[in-house]
Protein backbone atom coordinates (compact mmCIF):
# COMPACT_ATOMS: atom_id res chain seq x y z
CA UNK A 1 0.00 0.00 0.00
CA UNK A 2 1.88 3.21 -1.02
CA UNK A 3 1.58 5.66 1.78
CA UNK A 4 1.36 9.56 1.01
CA UNK A 5 2.90 12.28 2.96
CA UNK A 6 0.96 15.61 3.36
CA UNK A 7 2.45 19.20 4.83
CA UNK A 8 0.25 20.99 7.02
CA UNK A 9 0.68 25.13 6.14
CA UNK A 10 -0.83 28.06 7.83
CA UNK A 11 -0.28 30.82 10.21
CA UNK A 12 0.50 28.78 13.25
CA UNK A 13 -0.50 31.59 15.79
CA UNK A 14 -3.75 32.29 14.35
CA UNK A 15 -4.83 29.02 12.99
CA UNK A 16 -3.41 26.30 15.97
CA UNK A 17 -6.50 24.77 16.37
CA UNK A 18 -7.46 24.39 12.65
CA UNK A 19 -3.59 22.64 12.06
CA UNK A 20 -4.21 20.39 14.87
CA UNK A 21 -7.62 19.70 13.89
CA UNK A 22 -6.51 18.24 10.22
CA UNK A 23 -3.57 16.33 11.70
CA UNK A 24 -6.20 14.84 13.83
CA UNK A 25 -8.59 13.70 11.02
CA UNK A 26 -5.37 11.74 9.66
CA UNK A 27 -4.01 10.00 12.27
CA UNK A 28 -7.16 9.21 13.98
CA UNK A 29 -9.79 7.74 10.93
CA UNK A 30 -9.37 4.30 10.31
CA UNK A 31 -9.29 4.51 6.34
CA UNK A 32 -6.93 7.88 5.88
CA UNK A 33 -3.94 6.71 8.38
CA UNK A 34 -3.48 3.69 6.29
CA UNK A 35 -2.62 5.85 3.42
CA UNK A 36 -1.11 9.52 4.91
CA UNK A 37 1.83 10.51 6.87
CA UNK A 38 1.01 13.89 8.47
CA UNK A 39 3.94 17.08 9.23
CA UNK A 40 3.30 19.70 11.17
CA UNK A 41 5.94 22.07 11.76
CA UNK A 42 5.26 22.62 15.72
CA UNK A 43 5.87 18.86 15.99
CA UNK A 44 9.63 18.73 15.43
CA UNK A 45 11.89 18.41 18.23
CA UNK A 46 14.74 21.14 19.35
CA UNK A 47 17.07 21.23 16.27
CA UNK A 48 20.00 22.80 15.29
CA UNK A 49 18.94 23.00 11.59
CA UNK A 50 17.53 26.52 10.70
CA UNK A 51 13.92 26.14 10.67
CA UNK A 52 13.43 26.81 7.06
CA UNK A 53 15.78 24.31 6.18
CA UNK A 54 13.60 21.60 7.76
CA UNK A 55 10.14 22.77 6.62
CA UNK A 56 11.46 23.50 2.86
CA UNK A 57 13.02 19.35 3.05
CA UNK A 58 9.57 18.65 4.31
CA UNK A 59 7.85 20.12 1.35
CA UNK A 60 10.11 18.54 -0.98
CA UNK A 61 9.03 15.17 -0.03
CA UNK A 62 5.49 15.89 0.12
CA UNK A 63 3.26 14.47 -1.80
CA UNK A 64 0.30 16.99 -0.65
CA UNK A 65 0.41 20.13 0.88
CA UNK A 66 -3.11 21.19 3.40
CA UNK A 67 -2.88 25.28 3.13
CA UNK A 68 -5.01 27.28 5.92
CA UNK A 69 -5.36 30.64 4.76
CA UNK A 70 -7.20 33.11 7.37
CA UNK A 71 -7.38 36.50 8.05
CA UNK A 72 -3.12 36.86 8.72
CA UNK A 73 -0.31 36.50 6.45
CA UNK A 74 1.92 35.89 8.99
CA UNK A 75 6.03 37.07 9.95
CA UNK A 76 7.81 37.92 6.80
CA UNK A 77 11.53 37.32 6.24
CA UNK A 78 12.84 40.52 4.99
CA UNK A 79 16.62 39.27 4.82
CA UNK A 80 15.34 37.06 1.91
CA UNK A 81 12.65 37.07 -0.20
CA UNK A 82 10.50 38.72 2.10
CA UNK A 83 7.65 36.16 1.99
CA UNK A 84 6.14 34.68 5.12
CA UNK A 85 6.96 30.77 5.95
CA UNK A 86 2.99 29.78 4.65
CA UNK A 87 3.71 31.41 1.38
CA UNK A 88 7.12 30.14 0.77
CA UNK A 89 5.78 26.52 1.47
CA UNK A 90 2.72 26.99 -1.35
CA UNK A 91 5.62 28.30 -3.50
CA UNK A 92 7.84 25.25 -2.86
CA UNK A 93 5.12 22.62 -3.31
CA UNK A 94 4.16 24.57 -6.32
CA UNK A 95 7.34 24.07 -7.73
CA UNK A 96 7.33 20.27 -6.95
CA UNK A 97 4.03 20.41 -8.50
CA UNK A 98 2.75 18.68 -5.62
CA UNK A 99 -1.31 18.19 -5.03
CA UNK A 100 -2.20 21.73 -3.16
CA UNK A 101 -5.47 21.60 -1.24
CA UNK A 102 -6.50 25.31 0.19
CA UNK A 103 -9.05 25.89 2.61
CA UNK A 104 -9.89 28.83 3.62
CA UNK A 105 -11.33 30.59 6.79
CA UNK A 106 -14.46 32.23 5.74
CA UNK A 107 -15.44 32.91 2.30
CA UNK A 108 -15.65 36.72 2.76
CA UNK A 109 -13.30 38.46 5.49
CA UNK A 110 -13.22 41.61 5.24
CA UNK A 111 -10.47 41.74 7.94
CA UNK A 112 -8.27 39.67 5.73
CA UNK A 113 -4.94 41.26 4.81
CA UNK A 114 -4.15 42.48 1.16
CA UNK A 115 -1.52 39.53 1.05
CA UNK A 116 -4.04 37.05 1.86
CA UNK A 117 -6.44 38.45 -0.20
CA UNK A 118 -3.51 38.49 -3.69
CA UNK A 119 -2.70 35.11 -2.79
CA UNK A 120 -6.21 33.85 -3.16
CA UNK A 121 -6.67 35.41 -6.08
CA UNK A 122 -3.87 33.65 -7.45
CA UNK A 123 -5.03 30.10 -6.26
CA UNK A 124 -8.79 30.74 -7.12
CA UNK A 125 -7.59 30.96 -10.90
CA UNK A 126 -9.50 28.15 -12.87
CA UNK A 127 -6.13 27.23 -14.65
CA UNK A 128 -4.67 26.95 -11.16
CA UNK A 129 -5.83 23.32 -10.72
CA UNK A 130 -5.80 23.92 -7.32
CA UNK A 131 -8.60 22.48 -4.77
CA UNK A 132 -9.84 25.24 -3.67
CA UNK A 133 -12.73 24.90 -0.44
CA UNK A 134 -14.31 28.00 2.30
CA UNK A 135 -14.48 26.65 6.13
CA UNK A 136 -16.88 28.22 8.96
CA UNK A 137 -15.99 25.77 11.30
CA UNK A 138 -13.42 23.23 12.54
CA UNK A 139 -15.77 20.38 11.93
CA UNK A 140 -16.33 21.56 8.21
CA UNK A 141 -13.08 22.22 8.19
CA UNK A 142 -12.46 18.37 9.31
CA UNK A 143 -14.97 17.25 6.41
CA UNK A 144 -13.70 18.99 4.11
CA UNK A 145 -10.01 17.92 4.31
CA UNK A 146 -11.33 14.15 4.61
CA UNK A 147 -13.57 14.45 1.47
CA UNK A 148 -10.68 15.72 -0.42
CA UNK A 149 -8.23 13.56 0.46
CA UNK A 150 -10.83 10.61 -0.01
CA UNK A 151 -11.32 12.25 -3.85
CA UNK A 152 -7.16 11.91 -3.89
CA UNK A 153 -7.22 8.44 -2.72
CA UNK A 154 -9.89 7.41 -5.34
CA UNK A 155 -8.06 9.44 -8.53
CA UNK A 156 -4.99 7.39 -7.22
CA UNK A 157 -6.69 4.31 -7.89
CA UNK A 158 -6.06 3.37 -4.41
CA UNK A 159 -9.77 2.04 -4.28
CA UNK A 160 -10.57 0.57 -7.67
CA UNK A 161 -9.39 1.85 -10.92
CA UNK A 162 -13.04 1.44 -12.20
CA UNK A 163 -15.40 4.30 -12.01
CA UNK A 164 -18.00 3.38 -9.12
CA UNK A 165 -21.24 3.02 -11.70
CA UNK A 166 -18.96 0.45 -13.71
CA UNK A 167 -18.00 -1.63 -10.28
CA UNK A 168 -19.39 -4.99 -10.31
CA UNK A 169 -20.89 -5.43 -6.74
CA UNK A 170 -19.24 -8.56 -4.69
CA UNK A 171 -21.91 -9.01 -2.25
CA UNK A 172 -24.53 -9.02 -4.84
CA UNK A 173 -25.90 -11.32 -7.49
CA UNK A 174 -28.16 -11.28 -10.45
CA UNK A 175 -31.30 -12.41 -7.88
CA UNK A 176 -30.87 -8.89 -6.19
CA UNK A 177 -32.30 -7.39 -9.20
CA UNK A 178 -36.10 -7.01 -9.87
CA UNK A 179 -36.83 -7.69 -13.16
CA UNK A 180 -40.07 -5.76 -12.62
CA UNK A 181 -38.47 -2.63 -12.52
CA UNK A 182 -36.42 -3.55 -15.58
CA UNK A 183 -39.89 -3.94 -17.82
CA UNK A 184 -41.13 -0.29 -16.26
CA UNK A 185 -37.80 1.19 -17.56
CA UNK A 186 -38.24 0.14 -21.07
CA UNK A 187 -41.99 0.74 -20.94
CA UNK A 188 -40.64 4.24 -20.14
CA UNK A 189 -37.97 3.94 -22.53
CA UNK A 190 -40.23 3.19 -25.78
CA UNK A 191 -42.33 6.05 -24.25
CA UNK A 192 -39.80 8.74 -24.38
CA UNK A 193 -37.23 8.14 -27.39
CA UNK A 194 -40.77 7.02 -29.51
CA UNK A 195 -39.31 3.04 -30.18
CA UNK A 196 -40.55 -0.29 -29.33
CA UNK A 197 -39.68 -2.88 -26.99
CA UNK A 198 -36.60 -4.79 -27.58
CA UNK A 199 -37.77 -8.39 -28.22
CA UNK A 200 -34.79 -9.52 -26.15
CA UNK A 201 -34.73 -10.84 -22.17
CA UNK A 202 -33.77 -8.87 -19.66
CA UNK A 203 -31.16 -10.11 -18.90
CA UNK A 204 -29.76 -9.93 -22.26
CA UNK A 205 -30.82 -6.48 -22.24
CA UNK A 206 -28.54 -6.02 -18.74
CA UNK A 207 -25.62 -7.54 -19.94
CA UNK A 208 -25.40 -6.70 -23.89
CA UNK A 209 -27.39 -3.62 -24.80
CA UNK A 210 -26.59 -0.95 -21.42
CA UNK A 211 -23.92 -2.94 -20.08
CA UNK A 212 -24.60 -3.00 -16.07
CA UNK A 213 -25.05 -6.58 -15.32
CA UNK A 214 -21.33 -8.64 -15.95
CA UNK A 215 -19.67 -11.86 -15.17
CA UNK A 216 -17.60 -12.28 -12.19
CA UNK A 217 -15.94 -15.35 -10.59
CA UNK A 218 -18.40 -16.90 -12.47
CA UNK A 219 -21.29 -15.66 -11.70
CA UNK A 220 -23.54 -12.77 -12.50
CA UNK A 221 -23.60 -9.67 -10.27
CA UNK A 222 -24.95 -5.97 -10.72
CA UNK A 223 -22.62 -3.27 -11.13
CA UNK A 224 -23.76 -0.21 -8.82
CA UNK A 225 -25.81 1.52 -11.63
CA UNK A 226 -27.84 -1.69 -11.76
CA UNK A 227 -28.30 -1.69 -7.85
CA UNK A 228 -29.30 2.20 -7.80
CA UNK A 229 -31.95 2.10 -11.02
CA UNK A 230 -32.97 -2.22 -10.58
CA UNK A 231 -33.30 -3.28 -7.23
CA UNK A 232 -36.02 -2.96 -4.69
CA UNK A 233 -33.72 -1.64 -2.01
CA UNK A 234 -30.64 -0.12 -3.38
CA UNK A 235 -29.57 1.18 0.25
CA UNK A 236 -29.03 -2.27 1.75
CA UNK A 237 -25.94 -2.53 -0.85
CA UNK A 238 -25.11 1.48 -0.85
CA UNK A 239 -26.58 3.35 2.00
CA UNK A 240 -25.41 6.97 0.91
CA UNK A 241 -27.69 6.81 -2.37
CA UNK A 242 -30.93 7.90 -0.22
CA UNK A 243 -31.96 10.61 -0.53
CA UNK A 244 -32.47 13.38 2.24
CA UNK A 245 -35.50 16.08 1.77
CA UNK A 246 -36.87 19.08 4.26
CA UNK A 247 -39.22 21.75 4.54
CA UNK A 248 -38.49 24.73 7.30
CA UNK A 249 -40.26 27.04 8.73
CA UNK A 250 -38.05 30.44 7.57
CA UNK A 251 -35.39 31.01 5.89
CA UNK A 252 -33.18 29.61 7.97
CA UNK A 253 -32.23 25.34 9.20
CA UNK A 254 -33.77 26.15 13.05
CA UNK A 255 -37.47 24.46 12.57
CA UNK A 256 -38.29 21.42 10.50
CA UNK A 257 -41.84 21.79 9.38
CA UNK A 258 -41.49 18.02 6.90
CA UNK A 259 -38.43 16.31 6.84
CA UNK A 260 -37.29 12.46 5.86
CA UNK A 261 -35.37 10.09 4.00
CA UNK A 262 -36.43 8.81 0.61
CA UNK A 263 -35.78 5.24 0.15
CA UNK A 264 -35.87 3.19 -2.98
CA UNK A 265 -34.68 2.82 -7.01
CA UNK A 266 -33.86 6.05 -8.42
CA UNK A 267 -36.93 6.44 -10.27
CA UNK A 268 -39.05 5.90 -7.39
CA UNK A 269 -36.92 8.35 -5.32
CA UNK A 270 -37.21 11.14 -8.18
CA UNK A 271 -41.37 10.05 -7.83
CA UNK A 272 -41.05 10.58 -4.18
CA UNK A 273 -38.88 14.24 -4.53
CA UNK A 274 -42.11 15.72 -6.60
CA UNK A 275 -44.31 14.59 -4.43
CA UNK A 276 -42.43 16.38 -1.78
CA UNK A 277 -41.93 19.49 -3.76
CA UNK A 278 -46.14 19.61 -4.49
CA UNK A 279 -46.36 19.04 -0.78
CA UNK A 280 -44.11 21.75 0.69
CA UNK A 281 -44.48 24.85 -1.83
CA UNK A 282 -47.19 27.07 -2.86
CA UNK A 283 -49.51 27.34 -5.76
CA UNK A 284 -51.39 30.52 -6.14
CA UNK A 285 -54.00 31.04 -8.51
CA UNK A 286 -54.96 34.09 -9.88
CA UNK A 287 -57.98 35.45 -12.23
CA UNK A 288 -56.76 37.18 -15.64
CA UNK A 289 -59.43 38.60 -17.60
CA UNK A 290 -61.34 35.39 -18.40
CA UNK A 291 -58.99 32.78 -17.44
CA UNK A 292 -57.93 31.40 -14.22
CA UNK A 293 -54.18 30.96 -13.70
CA UNK A 294 -52.38 28.40 -11.16
CA UNK A 295 -49.21 29.68 -10.27
CA UNK A 296 -46.69 27.79 -8.88
CA UNK A 297 -43.86 29.27 -6.85
CA UNK A 298 -41.67 27.52 -8.50
CA UNK A 299 -40.47 25.71 -11.90
CA UNK A 300 -40.44 22.33 -11.17
CA UNK A 301 -38.64 21.46 -14.49
CA UNK A 302 -35.61 23.21 -13.13
CA UNK A 303 -35.52 21.64 -9.23
CA UNK A 304 -36.36 18.31 -10.95
CA UNK A 305 -32.86 18.78 -13.38
CA UNK A 306 -30.88 19.81 -10.20
CA UNK A 307 -32.25 17.27 -8.21
CA UNK A 308 -31.22 14.17 -11.33
CA UNK A 309 -27.89 16.21 -11.66
CA UNK A 310 -27.24 15.81 -8.07
CA UNK A 311 -27.93 12.34 -7.71
CA UNK A 312 -26.30 11.13 -11.26
CA UNK A 313 -22.79 13.51 -10.89
CA UNK A 314 -22.17 12.48 -6.62
CA UNK A 315 -19.24 10.87 -5.93
CA UNK A 316 -20.54 7.53 -4.56
CA UNK A 317 -17.06 6.98 -2.70
CA UNK A 318 -18.19 9.46 0.38
CA UNK A 319 -20.29 7.38 2.39
CA UNK A 320 -22.38 8.71 5.07
CA UNK A 321 -23.42 11.68 2.98
CA UNK A 322 -26.67 12.00 0.90
CA UNK A 323 -28.11 14.72 -1.54
CA UNK A 324 -30.16 16.73 0.13
CA UNK A 325 -32.90 18.67 -0.85
CA UNK A 326 -33.72 21.57 1.41
CA UNK A 327 -37.06 23.98 1.02
CA UNK A 328 -37.04 27.49 2.70
CA UNK A 329 -39.22 30.01 2.69
CA UNK A 330 -37.26 31.87 -0.03
CA UNK A 331 -35.44 29.28 -1.67
CA UNK A 332 -34.93 25.72 -2.73
CA UNK A 333 -31.41 24.58 -1.99
CA UNK A 334 -29.98 21.35 -3.51
CA UNK A 335 -26.18 19.70 -1.83
CA UNK A 336 -24.47 16.98 -3.76
CA UNK A 337 -21.70 15.19 -2.19
CA UNK A 338 -18.76 15.58 -4.10
CA UNK A 339 -17.37 18.75 -5.59
CA UNK A 340 -17.05 19.83 -9.27
CA UNK A 341 -14.38 17.67 -11.19
CA UNK A 342 -10.84 18.97 -12.08
CA UNK A 343 -10.91 21.32 -14.72
CA UNK A 344 -14.21 22.35 -14.58
CA UNK A 345 -14.61 26.35 -13.54
CA UNK A 346 -17.92 26.91 -11.46
CA UNK A 347 -18.56 30.00 -13.27
CA UNK A 348 -18.33 28.48 -16.55
CA UNK A 349 -20.59 25.47 -16.31
CA UNK A 350 -23.30 26.03 -19.14
CA UNK A 351 -22.73 23.67 -22.37
CA UNK A 352 -19.94 21.47 -20.60
CA UNK A 353 -20.52 17.97 -19.93
CA UNK A 354 -18.43 15.97 -17.95
CA UNK A 355 -19.25 13.50 -15.08
CA UNK A 356 -17.72 10.88 -12.61
CA UNK A 357 -20.82 8.27 -13.10
CA UNK A 358 -20.99 7.65 -17.41
CA UNK A 359 -23.03 4.63 -17.00
CA UNK A 360 -25.78 6.34 -14.43
CA UNK A 361 -25.75 8.97 -16.85
CA UNK A 362 -26.37 6.27 -20.06
CA UNK A 363 -29.44 5.07 -18.49
CA UNK A 364 -31.03 8.74 -17.65
CA UNK A 365 -29.97 9.55 -20.89
CA UNK A 366 -32.20 6.58 -22.45
CA UNK A 367 -35.03 7.66 -20.42
CA UNK A 368 -34.47 11.53 -21.69
CA UNK A 369 -34.23 12.60 -18.00
CA UNK A 370 -30.69 13.69 -19.08
CA UNK A 371 -29.63 15.33 -22.31
CA UNK A 372 -26.03 14.12 -23.81
CA UNK A 373 -24.30 17.73 -24.00
CA UNK A 374 -24.64 19.49 -20.46
CA UNK A 375 -27.42 21.13 -21.62
CA UNK A 376 -28.96 20.81 -17.91
CA UNK A 377 -27.45 24.14 -16.47
CA UNK A 378 -29.06 25.75 -19.73
CA UNK A 379 -32.02 24.35 -18.66
CA UNK A 380 -32.67 25.38 -15.22
CA UNK A 381 -31.37 28.99 -16.14
CA UNK A 382 -34.03 29.21 -18.97
CA UNK A 383 -36.89 27.56 -16.90
CA UNK A 384 -36.38 29.85 -13.85
CA UNK A 385 -35.98 33.16 -16.17
CA UNK A 386 -39.64 31.91 -18.05
CA UNK A 387 -40.55 31.74 -14.36
CA UNK A 388 -40.10 35.21 -13.78
CA UNK A 389 -37.36 34.18 -10.90
CA UNK A 390 -33.55 34.77 -10.52
CA UNK A 391 -31.32 32.02 -12.50
CA UNK A 392 -29.81 29.50 -10.56
CA UNK A 393 -26.83 30.33 -7.80
CA UNK A 394 -23.99 27.61 -7.72
CA UNK A 395 -21.54 27.41 -4.85
CA UNK A 396 -18.95 24.59 -3.50
CA UNK A 397 -19.06 24.76 -0.07
CA UNK A 398 -17.06 22.23 1.45
CA UNK A 399 -16.53 19.01 -0.48
CA UNK A 400 -20.24 19.60 -2.13
CA UNK A 401 -21.76 21.18 -5.09
CA UNK A 402 -24.91 23.34 -3.87
CA UNK A 403 -27.90 24.74 -6.35
CA UNK A 404 -30.18 27.33 -4.61
CA UNK A 405 -33.16 28.60 -6.21
CA UNK A 406 -34.25 31.86 -4.67
CA UNK A 407 -38.35 32.58 -4.94
CA UNK A 408 -40.56 35.26 -5.27
CA UNK A 409 -41.16 35.38 -1.53
CA UNK A 410 -44.80 36.96 -1.31
CA UNK A 411 -45.13 37.99 -5.02
CA UNK A 412 -45.93 34.87 -6.20
CA UNK A 413 -48.77 36.11 -7.68
CA UNK A 414 -46.55 38.76 -9.77
CA UNK A 415 -45.45 35.87 -11.72
CA UNK A 416 -48.54 35.68 -13.67
CA UNK A 417 -47.55 36.87 -16.63
CA UNK A 418 -45.05 34.13 -17.37
CA UNK A 419 -47.01 31.05 -17.01
CA UNK A 420 -47.41 28.73 -19.44
CA UNK A 421 -50.55 27.47 -21.70
CA UNK A 422 -50.37 23.96 -19.89
CA UNK A 423 -51.65 26.02 -16.21
CA UNK A 424 -54.08 28.38 -17.89
CA UNK A 425 -58.04 27.86 -17.76
CA UNK A 426 -60.62 29.34 -20.24
CA UNK A 427 -63.31 30.02 -17.94
CA UNK A 428 -65.84 30.94 -20.93
CA UNK A 429 -65.13 27.50 -22.49
CA UNK A 430 -66.22 25.85 -18.99
CA UNK A 431 -69.50 27.68 -19.71
CA UNK A 432 -69.40 29.73 -17.15
CA UNK A 433 -71.05 33.30 -17.41
CA UNK A 434 -69.89 36.68 -16.98
CA UNK A 435 -71.35 37.08 -13.37
CA UNK A 436 -69.67 33.84 -12.57
CA UNK A 437 -66.66 35.18 -13.71
CA UNK A 438 -66.55 38.62 -11.76
CA UNK A 439 -67.31 37.02 -8.75
CA UNK A 440 -64.75 34.32 -9.25
CA UNK A 441 -61.98 36.97 -10.04
CA UNK A 442 -63.02 38.49 -6.52
CA UNK A 443 -62.85 35.40 -4.65
CA UNK A 444 -59.72 34.45 -6.37
CA UNK A 445 -57.77 37.41 -6.34
CA UNK A 446 -59.37 39.31 -3.50
CA UNK A 447 -59.78 36.38 -1.19
CA UNK A 448 -63.31 37.71 -1.00
CA UNK A 449 -65.95 35.39 0.71
CA UNK A 450 -68.96 35.67 -1.09
CA UNK A 451 -72.63 35.06 0.00
CA UNK A 452 -76.04 34.20 -1.70
CA UNK A 453 -77.25 37.73 -0.39
CA UNK A 454 -73.96 39.56 -1.63
CA UNK A 455 -74.51 37.40 -5.25
CA UNK A 456 -78.21 39.18 -6.15
CA UNK A 457 -77.16 42.60 -4.54
CA UNK A 458 -74.04 42.61 -6.83
CA UNK A 459 -75.35 41.22 -9.90
CA UNK A 460 -79.19 42.24 -9.62
CA UNK A 461 -79.93 38.61 -9.97
CA UNK A 462 -82.82 36.20 -7.58
CA UNK A 463 -82.57 33.96 -5.16
CA UNK A 464 -82.64 31.20 -7.35
CA UNK A 465 -80.25 32.51 -10.07
CA UNK A 466 -77.69 33.28 -7.63
CA UNK A 467 -77.62 29.63 -6.18
CA UNK A 468 -77.38 27.99 -9.52
CA UNK A 469 -74.58 30.41 -10.48
CA UNK A 470 -72.83 29.51 -6.98
CA UNK A 471 -73.42 26.01 -7.12
CA UNK A 472 -72.13 25.82 -10.76
CA UNK A 473 -68.71 27.00 -9.62
CA UNK A 474 -68.59 24.61 -6.36
CA UNK A 475 -68.91 21.63 -9.26
CA UNK A 476 -66.19 22.64 -10.64
CA UNK A 477 -64.35 22.84 -8.41
CA UNK A 478 -63.33 26.20 -8.52
CA UNK A 479 -64.51 26.92 -4.86
CA UNK A 480 -65.44 25.32 -1.62
CA UNK A 481 -68.41 26.17 0.56
CA UNK A 482 -69.15 26.64 4.40
CA UNK A 483 -72.44 26.36 6.67
CA UNK A 484 -76.19 25.41 5.74
CA UNK A 485 -79.26 26.76 4.62
CA UNK A 486 -78.80 31.61 4.69
CA UNK A 487 -75.90 30.28 6.72
CA UNK A 488 -73.87 29.50 3.66
CA UNK A 489 -70.17 31.46 2.27
CA UNK A 490 -67.97 30.85 -0.32
CA UNK A 491 -64.63 30.45 -0.88
CA UNK A 492 -61.90 30.69 -3.33
CA UNK A 493 -60.18 27.01 -3.76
Amino acid sequence: MKQYNVFVSGVQGELKNERLAVKEIITQDVLLKQYFEVFLFEDLPAKSKSAERVYLNKISKSDILILLLGKEYGNTDTDTDGLSATEREFRKAKEKKSKILVYLEKENNPERSERVKNLIKEIRDPKSGYIYKAFNNIAELKKCVYNSLVDFLDEEGAFNKAPFDSISFKDATYKSINEKLVKDFLTLRAEKQKIAIPKISIKDFLIKTIGVVKETDGELRPTNTAILFFCDNPQQFIPQSSVKVARYRGNSRIEFIDSRELFGPFYKILGDIELFFKRNTRLASKIVEFKRVDIPEYPFEAIKEAVINAMAHRNYFLEGANVQLEIFDDRIEITSPGGLLPGLDIKKLAGIHKTRNKKICDILHETKDMERYGTGIIKMKKAMKDHGLKPPFFSEPGDFFRVIFHGPSDKILDLVSSIPKKRETDLKALGLNERQIRALRMMVNERKIMTNREYRKLFSVTNKTAATDLNDLVKLDMVRYEGKGRSIRYFAK
